[in-house]
């Protein structure tokens, strides 16, 4: 079994001229061959010898996808040493605990924005030495822990680094991984999670021939292993775009075969064709709706085995006028295998993809489980799972209903609170196998509901449903020891003003224009849509359209834009109250310092 650094080291011997890895940087396309890789890694590696990293030394890199901070992850391992790595956007608080728990003694950041926010707690973590690679804006800073990254390559040798490599051993600890859900550090190994990639590598049949994007932090521990480990076993070419503001450009440039991402980035590409359909002239506009409508009935025909040579015929037509420039677009016209984690995408945006020829693959994993225990195979996919375990891999229901597993890539707590004696691991989160064994999950534990009646339900399916209109950013749904369901409706800004726009609907902002009467009939039309299919106890009987979109940066959503509900319950608590002792309006002192009126909605 092999190391992350030995991969590295492998592809050089193997295929030294192949293309590893490629940036855009000022508009160009720049491109690592494996032997640039392993040269950079060296590099790096005795830069950091001078800072007696070695088995075991904690070192954190914390910022973008990078190429410096890439090649920074091989390097410390090659020392032997362990790596946390960090969202760029994580507040000062995030970065104490995870710098605290971890015991991390050096922090490898990208640039101002990250030193600035470590500055502000210095004092409260153990780090001793911090390295950054971007030195701009501090040419003033006067602390004698900060050190430029580049004067420690240029004062250091290019001495083979071989032999760090082969030294290492595959159960070494490689990373310290965060789980933002459970807030609590996992120590995977090497093999644990090269193996875990390998798996997804059989089952998909990826080759060195593919390419993928990482746009998503290395932070995120189901990125890191489908995109960042997975291109280095696999030996496919890793791409990196510029920023987040050119990745749909940045995206389409590439064209790459796989692609992965959580489910809210699928859901954007969807509001994204809202928004420019939204802004068409009328004709376009009416035809992109006719057009919809039809592929999506062809569709349907097609999974029910019911279409005509007449119905290929249309289909053909709507995609080369309609859908295929659309998925140019995107940067979708290649793609191959579209993997999405955290659960499963809604039916209405699962068959869209599917209809306009993107494999949606559903997966489940979190840190505990190195990233992945279960991935749908692209011969067999629903809306409805997120597939069956992966080899090596055994899934049960506990009495709770929630998901445990026992899987040979596991990671190790290193609070110890989720492992039980025999090996299987509490996932926190509920759900059931199907007849055939694929996992179906409904959400997190510690999040499901219960009615005044008696009647518990997970709150995230109504959520998707609600979240899968194009005009909709997020949902919230409330209800817990209440009579009935209630939603708090957070709309997409870009959808929604080009809609306004072109319904003459005048307003001056995105608290002006959730405050209208309009768009309030347009979210009850949808909810009312959405209740046609829910059972009588769960319709959503009342709402709230939000004054602004929830905040990472306060903690209302997670890295991953998943609705944080500890969090949105304190910071919204005068809307929960308001709902909970049937108010019509209420008085939001939001975080903000201002006061907001807002109307509670009956359906």
């Amino acid at each position: 079994m092999a190391t992350i650094p030995g991969l590295v080291l492998s592809h050089n011997n193997n295929h030294p001229d192949a293309v590893a890895l490629r940036y855009k940087q000022l508009g160009i396309w720049n491109s690592y061959s494996w032997s640039d890789y392993l040269a950079e890694v060296t590099s790096a590696t005795n830069a950091l010898k001078s800072l007696s990293i070695g088995k075991g030394s904690v070192v954190a890199v914390y910022g973008n996808n990078v190429p410096k901070l890439i090649f920074s992850i091989s390097a410390i391992q090659a020392l032997g040493g362990i790596v946390v790595p960090i969202h760029p956007e994580s507040t000062s608080s995030e970065l104490k605990k995870i710098l605290s728990d971890s015991k991390t003694e050096i922090l490898i950041a990208e640039d101002q924005q990250q030193v600035d926010t470590f500055l502000g707690i210095e004092s409260e973590c153990s780090v001793n030495k911090v390295i950054y690679l971007d030195g701009r804006g501090m040419a003033t800073y006067k602390n004698e822990n900060l050190n430029s990254f580049d004067d420690l390559i240029v004062k250091s040798n290019n001495a083979s680094i071989e032999n760090d490599i082969n030294s290492i051993n595959e159960n070494d600890t490689a990373f310290y991984l965060f789980d933002e859900h459970e807030d609590s550090l996992y120590k995977v190994s090497h093999a644990a999670i090269i193996n875990n990639s390998s798996k997804i590598i059989t089952l998909n049949t990826l080759t060195e021939k593919d390419s993928i994007v990482s746009y998503l932090p290395l932070s995120i521990p189901t990125n890191l292993l489908f995109t960042f480990v997975t291109s280095l076993n696999s030996g496919m070419s890793l791409n990196l775009p510029e920023s987040n503001q050119t990745i749909e450009k940045d995206i389409q440039e590439i064209g790459p075969t796989i692609l992965y991402a959580p489910s809210f980035v699928f859901k954007h590409i969807i509001t994204s064709i809202a928004y420019r359909i939204e802004a068409a002239n009328e004709a376009n506009y009416n035809r992109y709706m006719n057009h919809y409508k039809s592929l999506m009935e062809i569709y349907n025909k097609e999974i029910s085995g019911e279409s005509s040579l007449l119905d290929k015929i249309k289909k053909s037509w709507i995609m080369l006028t309609t859908f295929a420039p659309a998925k140019n677009v995107f940067g979708l016209t290649k793609i191959k295998h579209a993997f999405v984690s955290d659960g499963v995408l809604s039916k209405v945006n699962f068959d869209f993809f599917h209809a306009i020829g993107v494999e949606i693959q559903h997966s489940f994993g979190q840190a505990a489980s190195c990233g992945c225990i279960s991935v749908q195979p692209d011969h067999s996919v629903s809306s409805e799972n997120a597939g069956k375990a992966m080899a090596g891999c055994e899934i049960k229901i506990n009495d709770d209903s929630e998901v445990c597993f026992k899987t040979d890539c596991s990671a190790e707590n290193l609070a110890g609170s989720n492992n039980s004696n025999d090996g299987w691991v509490n996932s926190g989160y509920v759900g059931k196998l199907d007849d055939v064994g694929n996992i179906v999950i409904d959400g997190r534990l510690e999040d499901m509901i219960t009615l005044k009646s008696g009647k518990k339900f997970s709150p995230e399916n109504i959520e998707n449903l609600i979240s899968c209109s194009p005009f909709v950013k997020a949902a919230v749904i409330l209800g817990n020891n209440q009579d009935s369901v209630s939603a708090i409706v957070i709309i997409d800004p870009n959808s929604v003003n080009s809609w306004a726009d072109r319904k003459n609907i005048r307003y001056t902002g995105y608290t002006e224009l959730a405050s209208k009467e309009e768009v309030k009939d347009l979210v009850k039309e949808h909810i009312s849509c959405v209740n046609d299919s829910l059972e009588s106890s769960l319709k959503v009987k009342r709402f709230v359209v939000l004054h602004r979109t929830l905040v990472m940066n306060e903690g209302e959503v997670s890295k991953t834009m998943v609705v944080m509900r500890k969090k949105i319950a304190i910071n919204l608590k005068d809307v929960l109250t308001a709902i909970e002792t049937n108010k019509d309006n209420c008085k939001v002192d939001d975080i903000d310092q201002l006061s907001y009126e807002l109307d509670i909605n009956k359906i």
